[in-house]
């Protein structure tokens, strides 16, 4: 095929086209309030982004390589190879793996692109805290200026290190009585 005539079919197949969608009431007044909230700019908008996010996110995409959820490869390991893997660096290697980590994480981006927030920002932590979470990071909480993850994926210096990056805020390892629980204080 020539290069015209296929960039003739991708403009065809993006084209808009118009259909009709069946929701529950509160499904229609929570996207209703997002456009409010001026998170999507209209229903349509955040229909279609839903859909794109359903696609590019779901474990539908399996290849002979694994899983791909949009552009990373999700990889199903046991804690104890993670474990493993980190027990072959010093503390401080640990650290500075965090620290690269951290200043390089799409958490960040989504926090500033999707929600408009910045993730440096002290009363966003919650936010990037459940955003974490969600990813399996462990169970975030925030206690005055004391960070609790329960059972983390990371050991403590490499969570140290990735959040001094993301967050941009200096943090120490705060003694715990058992490895199921990393506490870090803000300084």
């Amino acid at each position: 095929m020539a290069g015209k005539e296929q960039e003739q079919l991708g403009e065809e197949e993006d084209k808009k086209r118009i259909i009709s969608v069946t929701m529950s009431q509160s499904l229609v007044s929570k996207i209703d309030g997002l456009v409010q909230e001026r998170i999507g700019r209209s229903r349509a908008q955040l229909i279609e982004d839903a859909v794109r996010w359903f696609i590019d996110l779901t474990v539908y995409k399996w290849s002979e390589r694994g899983i791909y959820v949009d552009s990373s490869r999700v990889v199903l390991e046991s804690e104890t190879l993670s474990s493993l893997f980190f027990s072959k660096l010093t503390p401080a290697d640990q650290y500075e793996l965090g620290i690269t980590a951290g200043a390089q994480t799409p958490v960040a981006d989504v926090v500033r692109l999707f929600y408009g927030k910045d993730p440096q920002d002290p009363k966003n932590f919650p936010l990037v805290f459940r955003l974490l979470q969600d990813q399996g990071w462990g169970a975030f909480s925030l206690r005055d200026r004391l960070i609790v993850i329960g059972s983390p994926f990371y050991p403590a210096p490499f969570m140290r290190g990735y959040l001094e990056s993301l967050l941009k805020k200096k943090l120490e390892i705060v003694a715990t009585s058992t490895k199921d629980t990393v506490a870090l204080r803000i300084l």
